[in-house]
């Protein structure tokens, strides 16, 4: 097979793109034939900052194409099924084994590129709102809101009848989020978020905030949550300098909650809350934004692209 690899940590430009061995499968996973592949954030932090296991390491979460063969102790999927498939490595190739625990269908009506595009944006998403118990009629920040998980985040909040604020970098892109149900916007890097979102509020905070970015974008917005509000974290990303206070959570009775979809997909509570995510993809109650779709082998310029801040939706590869 054909795979992106990299043999040292560091910019898109340690990629290589290569003719390498075929998968290995265990005896739960199956193997496909790579269709499209979804760039994720973790694939831009791993890239960045992890150094790879092997000399010709293979990056990535996230991959859907037409399953070709099946480990001796599977039981959900057949061969010639379309799915989308997750691991923490892997989908960088045209071959994937991934194991059947974090594999699911591709429903009816839905094409293998908007599948992928919103299998991890939308599960998050979803997962997120789940565990944050938001209710109709609550105020909501989101930020992050122009990427792929910000944005299922608002379309699901706003769909569920909240009142969702979102923040980003882009002024013309953050205008584009009005049409996905957004209350109002923050640009970050103009002011502080929470006093924009004050202001917005006639000094009143959001029920919760919903995170995707982290560092100090995480601190400041924090700020901006009323007494006894939620914040839900997705992103991990921090620095030294990036310093939770605790006494500040304390005072202010903040519920802080973790969000990682990749460590409890295999759950069935999990797997419920992805499959119905699919399936509001399929019949058109989220829109899934794709941005710009590169083939594998110009996986450099996929990255560099999936890098840039102020995009609109995803970026996708295909062998």
């Amino acid at each position: 097979m054909n795979a992106a690899t990299y043999r040292i940590n560091g910019k898109p430009d340690v990629f290589d793109y290569e003719e390498v061995p075929d998968p290995l499968m265990g005896e739960n996973h199956v193997l496909i034939k790579v269709e499209a592949i979804s760039i994720e954030g973790g694939d831009l932090s791993k890239r960045r900052s992890q150094p790879p296991t092997d000399p010709r390491h293979i990056l990535g979460f996230a991959a859907a194409g037409e399953i070709i063969k099946t480990g001796i102790k599977t039981n959900r999927f057949k061969i010639g099924q379309k799915v989308v498939t997750f691991d923490f490595e892997g989908s960088h190739a045209t071959l994937r084994a991934a194991p059947e625990s974090t594999t699911f269908m591709i429903p009816d009506g839905l094409n293998v590129q908007t599948a992928i595009a919103s299998f991890i944006s939308v599960g998050t998403a979803a997962l997120a709102i789940h565990i944050s118990q938001v209710e109709k009629g609550d105020r909501v920040l989101v930020t992050g809101a122009t990427g792929g998980v910000g944005n299922a985040v608002l379309q699901l909040l706003a769909n569920k009848g909240m009142e969702v604020y979102v923040g980003g970098r882009n002024p013309d892109t953050l205008e584009k989020l009005y049409g996905y149900g957004a209350k109002g916007t923050i640009l970050i890097g103009a002011r502080p978020i929470h006093e924009q979102v004050k202001d917005m509020l006639d000094n009143r905070g959001v029920d919760a905030f919903i995170d995707v970015v982290g560092g100090n974008i995480l601190l400041d917005g924090m700020k901006a949550v009323k007494a006894g509000g939620k914040v839900v974290m997705i992103s991990g990303n921090a620095n030294t300098s990036d310093y939770i206070d605790p006494m500040y959570i304390i005072s202010q009775r903040l519920h802080l909650i973790g969000c990682l979809l990749g460590t409890v997909m295999h759950e069935p509570w999990v797997r419920e809350i992805i499959e119905k995510s699919l399936l509001s993809v399929a019949d058109g109650t989220v829109r899934v934004p794709v941005d710009k779709v590169f083939p594998l082998s110009e996986v450099k310029k996929a990255h560099e692209r999936a890098e840039q801040k102020g995009r609109l939706g995803r970026v996708l590869m295909v062998p």
